[in-house]
């Protein structure tokens, strides 16, 4: 089926969808000094669950305000959920300006560097966790780059999920991390605000006072926010100085509309190599996430989302940006500042990341069917228990009693295993003289607290 013949199926949904884009678009360039009106024409391939936005005539974002990406960016994440209550699955949203998109205007700017060659070990990471006071300018005005409708600001929240994923991948990767931003409490002299609490861009300008390329990128910028453009491009730009072998941003998503929820992972549409990392990772937070109590229903996209964020398009290495929930929306606000949730969906980040690393499928954790067995009396036999799935180790095996012709002889048990090269089994024994029955109840959790749906099976004890 074609991308007109998918748009003319659903043709009110498509209606709705571009009102609600033009909407945006106008409201957007009013706040920007600018009254006018931009047609907005939709198209829709659900076979691809992708969405094509092309512009008419009159907006054509420029290097100043990133190419418009904090505009953009929630705009595919309004039209993604206004599609989804229409019944549309949507995952990718393409932007065009007049049929073309934005890399046919500027060729030489959003080009994607020559990627470095992926090395059979990594050794690095850069964790960036944005983002931090910026200057206005001409003002001096220091500012947060973030809002904060619910009073949650990610500039000081996204570094404490840092903290936790560094030192997961320091732990369970064995990488070295860098980190984008400062994590000291002294004051930075020039605004006299905490270090920590400061964008990358003044971190690196302390590192590098030299490399104004680095974290200075548009000197000659009449843009009063501009520093927030030049940091977006100093976090890639640190990341190529380093060298190091993957970069992952973390964020938390914000929105006008209170409604729109949910963890996503984008990796750059020009970077595809980078979607099987974006897509493990995600795998792995729905995982570990819905693993803990409380969070079973949290809403996590099936797979990754393409985008064209600048922090992922001018890295050379791997690069995906983590947004764990939306710190505009009360449930995920809530979630954002529960530190079970902090650290399961870091867990998350860290473990998609190592299965990626190790050419290992995210897969859910599942026991294999367990035959009915007969043992001898006064005899037992090994069960070997078999799994699919990457378990955090150490695992606990728990066997319970689902019936039992004769209680209080039936005797449940639970073992824990350390080695993961090591099988999983236990014994099943029969130290009764007269035969019976038992049905078992097996199930498995790991040290994240991941289980997998429990197995039944029957042991008879039966006379030799």
């Amino acid at each position: 089926m074609s991308v007109a013949e998918d748009s003319g199926m659903y043709a009110e949904a498509v209606a709705m969808l571009e009102r609600e884009a033009a909407s945006q678009l106008m409201r957007h360039l009013q706040e920007k000094g600018t009254l006018r009106q931009v047609s907005v024409d939709i198209r829709l391939q659900m076979d691809k669950r992708s969405m094509t936005v092309n512009f008419g005539p009159g907006y054509l974002p420029g290097p100043e305000g990133s190419y418009d990406e904090l505009f953009l960016h929630p705009m595919a994440s309004s039209l993604r959920f206004f599609a989804e209550k229409s019944g549309l699955e949507v995952n990718d949203i393409n932007f065009l300006f007049e049929g073309k998109p934005l890399e046919d205007y500027y060729p030489d700017d959003l080009a994607v560097p020559v990627q470095s060659s992926r090395k059979k070990t990594s050794s690095s990471a850069l964790v960036s966790s944005s983002h931090g006071y910026i200057s206005l300018h001409p003002s001096r005005e220091w500012k947060f780059q973030r809002p904060a409708p619910l009073g949650l600001q990610e500039d000081t929240l996204s570094p404490v999920y840092g903290d936790e994923l560094q030192a997961l991948i320091e732990q369970r990767s064995g990488l070295t991390v860098h980190r984008a931003r400062s994590r000291s409490t002294d004051l930075h002299p020039e605004s006299n605000m905490p270090w920590e609490h400061m964008s990358s861009r003044y971190h690196l300008k302390a590192l590098f006072p030299e490399r104004t390329d680095m974290w200075n990128e548009f000197p000659n910028s009449t843009d009063s926010a501009r520093e927030k453009d030049e940091d977006i491009r100093a976090r890639p730009n640190y990341a190529n100085h380093l060298g190091v072998d993957v970069m992952i941003s973390l964020h938390s998503n914000g929105h006008d509309s209170a409604d729109v929820r949910g963890a996503e992972v984008y990796y750059h549409r020009e970077k595809p190599q980078d979607k099987p990392l974006a897509d493990s990772i995600i795998c792995s937070m729905r995982e570990l996430i819905r693993a803990q109590p409380g969070y079973g229903a949290f809403p996590i996209r099936e797979s990754s989302n393409q985008g064209a964020h600048g922090e992922n398009r001018i890295g050379k290495m791997p690069s995906v940006i983590v947004e764990t929930a939306y710190h505009s929306n009360p449930d995920d606000a809530a979630a954002l500042q529960d530190p079970i949730f902090r650290s399961a969906s870091m867990k998350g980040v860290e473990k998609g990341y190592r299965l990626w690393a190790t050419g290992k499928t995210c897969e859910p954790l599942a026991l294999q069917p367990l035959p009915d067995i007969e043992v001898p009396l006064q005899s037992s036999r090994d069960v070997n228990v078999t799994f699919a799935g990457n378990p955090q180790f150490p695992v606990v095996l728990e066997v319970g009693v689902a019936d039992c012709d004769r209680p209080g002889f039936c005797t449940p048990l639970k073992t824990t295993f350390n080695d993961p090269s090591a099988p999983v089994m236990f014994g099943a024994s029969c130290s009764s003289t007269r035969p019976g029955t038992v049905r078992w109840k097996v199930l498995i959790r790991d040290a994240d607290g991941v289980a997998a749906a429990p197995v039944e099976f029957t042991q008879a004890c039966v006379r030799s």
